[in-house]
Formats: C-alpha cells, structure tokens, sequence
C-alpha cells in the first residue's frame, strides 16, 4: 500500500508547478519557530479563535470552499514537548499485551502448528491467479504446469512441525526481534499472532488477515469480491469503541501522550481456498491513535491514509535534506469489536525526552488563515494552466501537533503545535474516500512538512 501511494505522491509532484508571485513560507529556517520554543514560559491564556470559519477563495479553474469548524484543544496551555526516536523492546510488548488482552501469556515453542501450514497449502496449490472481474467478484486461477518451490518449503515446514503444540510461560528474554509472527496463548485460551521488530509491533486475533477499512472494501477489498460493499454488520457503537481504545491507552501508560484522532468502520478478513475466495471475520472499527503533545488535539499523520496532494505540491521548495532526514510521527491502530481489541499495531515509535516550552505563544488566528489561504493557492496554482474546474472543500481547522526536526540536532525533535487543514477535494468521486490534510506550523505559519 505503501509503494502505491508513493507513487501517486510522485505524480502529484510532477504535476504541481508552484507560481512564485505567492509568498510561501516552506519549513522556515530562519530561527522564529526556535525563538518561539526558546522564549520563557508565557501566561496562561486562551487562544482565540471563531468556532467556524466561512469563506470562499476564488482561481481560475478552482473553487477553495472554508466551511471549517474550528477544533481547539480543551485546555489553555499549549506545550512543546522534545522527543527522540525509540526502539521497540520486550517491556514494550507486555505493555501492549496487558493492555488490551488478559494474561498471564504463554509463548508456542513451534513457530507453525500442523493445520496452519496445511492451510498454506491449499491456498499455494488454489493456483496463478489469471483473472478477475472487479463488478461481480468471478474470478480465474489456473494450476501450476509445476510444482511451486513454496510448496517444497511448507513440506519441510510439516515434516519438523510437531503433532501438538507447546507452550511454555512467556519471559522477556524469549521475545527478539522477527518479520516472521510469534503465536502466544492469552489466560483465556486465545492465540495471538504477534510481529516485534525495532520500528512496527502489532498483535492480532487471527493469523494471515487484513484488517481493511471500508473504503478499501467498497472498491473491492479482496479477490473475487465485488465492488461497492459497504460494511453494515458492525454490533458495537463508535462510542463504545472509542472507549475502549481509551481504556487501552490509560493501561499501556499512554493516556497523556496519545489520542483519538480518526475513526472509521472497517473488518477483518482472511483468504480462503474456495469460492468467494475470502472470509469476513468481524466487523468493527479502526481507530486511528495520534500524539497530543501534552495538550493538543490528535490527528493522525502516518500510515498512508491521508492523500496529502496539496502538500506534494510543494516539492520544489523542500530540498533533499528534507526527505533524507525522515522522522516520522508515530501512528497506532486499534481494530475493535465487540470482543474488544483484535489487531493493535504501532509504527515508528517515538519517546517522550523533556518539555521544551510549557506554554508557548501561537500565532493569531488571523495571521494564520493568511498562511492557510496563500498556501492554499500555492498549492493548486497548477489549476491556473487549464483542464476541469474543481472544488476543494475545506471541512475541518484543528489544532495538533506535529513532528519539526531541530537544527543541528539529529537526535531530537520537537512536537510543535500546527494547525491541520482537512478538506476533501471534488476531483476524487469515490463514494467512501478519506480526508487530504495540510498542516501549517502554528507558531510561525510555514508549511510544515509531514514526515
């Protein structure tokens, strides 16, 4: 998934062509948001800002519609909190286990048990798939002329396996770092498929599924389904969801560094060997869990599920060392059901160091709408050459926090408050499709690139 949306991220840049009679500020450098950290702590005031905002931006072939509720965090203190990179560790992993299952935990000494690697093997020998009609779901497979060297290793992989299974308590030093599942048995008799390395951890219900939102499903989230499913079983309320996810994070130790920020219906599913060659499993929702930085709203950044097309537009003010020196926001997933928690996973994790500022002084509203509106049309300046007019929609302003490389210091960063702009744009006709997000740095109003 990721592969893709890199390469529509480079075709964007291709077709962006910036207009140079706007003033944009691009990842400013020239010290103010370091000023701003750096200044003593200011007093206790709250920000102001209209509740909504409305407003049309006119260009030539484009319409840019602000009718934007403006989200505030609910406190009057707006932090900037220094972090580092971190590496996942066993402590990490009891954390997430203890969080959202009931242990004690039992680690299977056999990596495969006897009916997975016989399930492998009927869907090896399902065969080539040849062919398949996205609208009715029929879909070709065609058997192998010879034999598969998969096959040959799923052989040997029976021949070692043992007829039983075996558990034995699960200790830390038994957890090293794998691309390959380990399965672990929860006190309720559970299996749970568990991937650890240094930068992704996830734990699952269910061994070889997807956990698919329901945008993917409604364009055909598996072979040889259909197109235009919408996900109508799901039993158990947003509400109750959303909870749950909170229960989660305040028992990993998270509740003051994470949030709610995003959430969607979605299911789990697998593949099976017969016709309609997939099994739906549950359905439920994905939450989408984001960095608050101490105070501030969460959305979510990472993860591919935002199309930021306006930000790639800016590409030929970043330069290489923008995106040589990648730090990622880190982004945490909870798929769940009434059952509770079926998949969490977190990716490029982060650790909180030190505040760098209590209390900073942010930019007035109205100084940073100039920088959203002029940004904005920087963006879509391209849309002045021709081609269909469209309409972007500009629903939400909130204020997040994001991550801001600090210079000459490649061992930290901070998370400093920006402002995300989320609007859906007219061009994508797609029933069920996700929010574009821009952000723009809330003390200095420069564009703020999502790393």
């Amino acid at each position: 998934m990721k592969r893709l949306i890199s390469l529509l991220l480079i075709l964007l840049l291709l077709a962006c062509v910036p207009t140079p009679s706007e003033e944009v500020i691009v990842n400013k450098s020239d010290g103010s948001m370091v000023q701003a950290i750096a200044a003593p702590k200011a007093e206790t005031v709250r920000y102001e800002a209209p509740a909504h905002w409305e407003e049309t931006v006119s260009m030539k072939n484009l319409k840019i519609k602000f009718d934007a509720d403006v989200i505030l965090p609910e406190g009057n203190v707006y932090p900037v909190q220094t972090v580092r990179r971190h590496e996942f560790t066993p402590e990490d992993v009891f954390a997430l286990l203890n969080a959202c299952f009931t242990g004690p935990f039992e680690l299977r000494e056999n990596r495969y048990g006897m009916p997975e690697i016989e399930e492998d093997i009927r869907l090896l020998l399902r065969g080539n798939l040849v062919d398949w009609d996205d609208e009715t779901g029929e879909v070709i497979w065609e058997p192998f002329t010879e034999e598969p060297e998969e096959l040959a290793e799923l052989k040997e992989k029976m021949a070692q396996c043992p007829a039983e299974d075996t558990f034995v308590p699960l200790e830390p030093s038994r957890l090293t770092y794998d691309n390959e599942p380990t399965v672990l048995r929860a006190a309720d008799g559970r299996l749970l498929y568990l991937r650890y390395t240094k930068n992704a951890l996830h734990i699952r219900t269910a061994r070889n599924v997807d956990v698919q939102n329901e945008a993917t499903v409604y364009q055909g989230g598996f072979v040889g389904e259909p197109w235009h499913r919408t996900l109508d079983q799901v039993t158990i309320s947003e509400k109750t969801a959303c909870e749950t996810a909170d229960r989660f994070l305040s028992k990993a130790g998270l509740a003051d560094q994470f949030g709610v920020g995003y959430t969607e219906k979605a299911r789990m599913v697998r593949a099976t060997v017969e016709a309609p060659y997939y099994k739906e499993l549950s359905e439920g929702y994905l939450l989408h869990l984001a960095r608050s930085g101490g105070g501030y709203v969460p959305y979510p950044q990472g993860g591919g599920y935002f199309n930021e097309d306006s930000a790639s537009a800016m590409h030929r003010s970043l330069t290489e060392a923008d995106f040589s020196q990648k730090w990622s926001m880190d982004w945490i997933m909870a798929y769940v059901t009434e059952n509770g928690i079926e998949s969490i996973e977190w990716y490029d994790p982060n650790e909180y160091v030190k505040e760098a500022n209590e209390n900073v002084v942010l930019m007035p509203f109205d100084e940073a709408q100039k920088h959203i509106r002029d940004t904005m049309k920087h963006c879509y300046a391209w849309t002045d050459e021709g081609g269909a007019a469209f309409e972007i929609h500009v629903k939400k302003i909130i204020l997040s926090c994001s991550i801001s490389r600090l210079p000459n210091n490649p061992d930290e960063a901070v998370l400093a408050p920006v402002w995300v702009v989320v609007y859906q744009n007219s061009r994508y006709k797609t029933a069920l499709k996700h929010d574009s997000i821009l952000l723009i740095n809330a003390l200095d109003g420069s564009f703020q690139h999502a790393l």
